[in-house]
């Protein structure tokens, strides 16, 4: 090879490196641009004009810089787009031997989504366990091989995807009294995953009450003990709780509210006292409504609905928000599990005998609109609010 071809290409890399560096050095030099430009407005202003934006706009200015990534928490809750929008009722459960799981429409977008689960048709029978800011945990059964024949989904109505969870094998004793109870949490602001948490309790005649609560991320594929809760009492069964600022809060037999953080791995337990209040498991669940949380009460005797809210968000201390009489609304013997908050307003959503949804304003106490289920005899109900992918 001659000496001229040698320089030749060592000119060539020379040329290289420097095209290298100079594209290096303009993407650090508009990175920089960026970072000054976002700088130039104060906070203040960044979080206005966040919280006018719509969803699209919204989640990609997030990508613009660090500070407006970090100011667009505070930006969300401000941003009338971003909040959630009830299409319905999810209600009842899908079966061989009677098919009432059903979708009450209050809005005309009903036709976005899949309201009456067509992704799950081929089995016999699916209940919904749990919804979360427009996911759904669906239980499923077939028939065939047996009903031990069962699987667990998370699905998304508005997109129609579904994940399968794995379900994780049951172990205790005979003598044991076992039971699992399933909440599911998803925040809206980050989309790309979901967590399922099993809380998973024993009690036996010979051993000490067990309470300890298992995570299955998405982000993994994976269920994660939890750790042991020795500090707090039975959750109660038949309430369905809240997701709320990353944690999942249920209401205990034990004057407790358990709050499950699953992104950390970690649980905060507080303690209640209303004054005047005779607690009862089966008349007390917990609630969220504009980023608040709700502790809900009805009195048998009065037929009264109590609601307390925190004091300045502090959960240790809580304040008489609203009083509802019941009675003279017809409504039967109303079960707390059967009271949902609007999640962004002062109105609340009783189902009653025979199927009916009365929705009642929480300021005056005055009922709005009366919602029909298609099944009369469903027990249960879940508000559903969509989530659409940005």
């Amino acid at each position: 090879m001659s000496t001229s071809s040698k320089r030749g290409r060592g000119r060539g890399r020379g040329r290289g490196r420097r095209l290298i560096q100079h594209e290096r050095n303009s993407k650090d030099m508009k990175a920089s641009n960026e970072e000054n430009w976002c700088g130039a407005f104060p906070d203040d202003v960044v979080v206005d004009i966040l919280s006018r934006l719509p969803p699209k706009l919204f989640y990609r200015s997030k990508c613009v810089s660090k500070t407006w990534l970090a100011l667009s928490s505070a930006a969300f809750p401000l941003n009338k787009n971003l909040q959630p929008t009830l299409l319905g009722f999810f209600h009842g459960a899908i079966s061989v031997f009677r098919r009432n799981l059903g979708f009450t429409n209050i809005s005309d977008r009903v036709h976005e989504i899949d309201a009456t689960l067509r992704a799950f048709s081929y089995h016999d029978e699916v209940e919904i366990i749990d919804c979360c800011n427009g996911l759904v945990l669906v239980k499923c059964c077939s028939i065939e091989p047996s009903f031990e024949s069962r699987d667990m989904y998370v699905y998304n109505p508005a997109t129609r995807k579904r994940t399968a969870i794995e379900l994780m094998p049951k172990v205790y004793f005979e003598d044991e009294t076992y039971s699992e109870i399933f909440s599911l949490a998803f925040d809206p602001q980050d989309q790309s995953h979901f967590y399922v948490i099993s809380l998973q309790q024993w009690h036996s005649p010979c051993l000490s009450y067990d309470n300890s609560f298992y995570i299955f991320s998405s982000a993994t594929g994976k269920w994660q003990r939890g750790g042991n809760m020795e500090c707090v009492s039975k959750v109660t069964q038949n309430t369905k709780g809240t997701f709320l600022d990353g944690k999942v809060h249920r209401v205990t037999e034990g004057h407790q509210i358990v709050s499950i953080d699953p992104k950390n791995n970690t649980f905060l337990v507080t303690k209640f006292d209303f004054p005047g209040l005779q607690f009862r498991k089966d008349l007390s669940e917990i609630g969220q409504s504009q980023g608040l949380l709700h502790f809900m009460y009805v009195n048998e005797e009065s037929h009264r609905l109590l609601i307390w809210v925190p004091e300045n968000g502090n959960q240790q201390n809580w304040i008489l928000k609203h009083q509802l009489n019941l009675e003279g609304m017809h409504l039967g013997n109303v079960s707390v599990k059967n009271v949902k908050l609007h999640p962004g307003k002062d109105v609340i959503f009783v189902l009653g005998e025979n199927g009916r949804i009365l929705s009642i304003d929480l300021n005056d106490g005055e009922p709005n609109k009366i919602y029909y289920l298609r099944n009369p005899s469903c027990s249960s109900f879940w508000l559903y609010t969509p989530c659409f992918p940005v």
